[in-house]
């Protein structure tokens, strides 16, 4: 059940030259209380007022009940991540959620697909550690731009290698010499055919990108996967812009107008 509770920012760190990941902690008190996969909406206050942004928790390492880890990208424009990016620990937030339709299926397919682009791979975090308790059969996808950009690549490596029934494909958009097994140059869609999608047995979760998702979606529907059987989340990155404001009429403008309409008055269509 959603609710409204205070945050403030107890600490930033910088990932890669376009992403970073916050850490916000609840201040009254309270747990944070979500199912991994599920989004939160924080308000923030610039110069220009207050503003609202979705975030998918990204918490599977030290946070406590109370804190909540973002990660995300800068995007040129973008009124959050300028704020963000340049803000200093302690500023505060207003925070509602839980919300979302991401989350784990209430029973686990024989497989489960795992597709993300860039900071999509947020919700997918905390799923991980849910899922590798019940030593789940899951094929995670992860598209990148190269190495640098490759979030949390310690923390994914190990787990890859400690649970054998997790299966890391990387894939790069750009140029990347001396690849390992697990990495792929191209993009995450270019690979779905490897792994031979079954409708009956196998279930996705797709995040990021909007143009990987609806690729992807593509080629599943054509597969025979159904609506319910691929839960998509798009992040689209916003753009504020500020409204142009029309200059105020003179005097003589409008005695002009007045004018105009004394001499033709509008017609009734009653």
């Amino acid at each position: 059940m959603a609710e409204a509770f205070p945050a403030e920012l107890i600490r930033t760190r910088r990932l890669s030259d376009s992403t970073m990941d916050f850490r916000f902690k609840r201040t009254d008190g309270k747990p944070v209380v979500f199912e991994p996969g599920e989004f939160f909406r924080f308000s923030f206050t610039d110069s220009a007022g207050t503003f609202e942004r979705p975030y998918s928790l990204c918490n599977f390492t030290d946070a406590s009940q109370k804190e909540m880890d973002l990660v995300i990208s800068t995007v040129d424009g973008g009124r959050a991540s300028e704020y963000l990016f340049h803000c200093d620990v302690g500023i505060e937030a207003s925070v509602t959620g839980p919300y979302g339709r991401m989350v784990l299926p209430a029973e686990l397919p024989q497989r489960l697909f795992m597709v993300a682009t860039s900071v999509g791979i947020a919700p997918f975090l905390p799923m991980l550690d849910k899922l590798n308790e019940a030593n789940a059969v899951v094929m995670l996808l992860f598209g990148v731009r190269d190495r640098t950009e490759l979030l949390y690549a310690d923390h994914l490596l190990a787990l890859s290698q400690a649970w054998p029934n997790l299966s890391l494909v990387v894939c790069y958009s750009r140029k990347v010499a001396n690849l390992n097994e697990y990495e792929k140059l191209g993009y995450v869609t270019d690979f779905l055919d490897t792994f031979e999608p079954n409708s009956e047995t196998d279930r996705f979760l797709l995040c990021g990108n909007p143009r990987m998702i609806d690729e992807c979606y593509g080629r599943l529907k054509a597969l025979g996967f159904s609506a319910k059987q691929v839960i998509r989340e798009k992040y689209v990155f916003t753009k504020d812009t500020k409204k142009v404001q029309r200059p105020a009429l003179t005097d003589e403008q409008k005695n002009l107008i007045a004018e105009k309409l004394r001499k033709h008055p509008r017609q009734s269509k009653d």
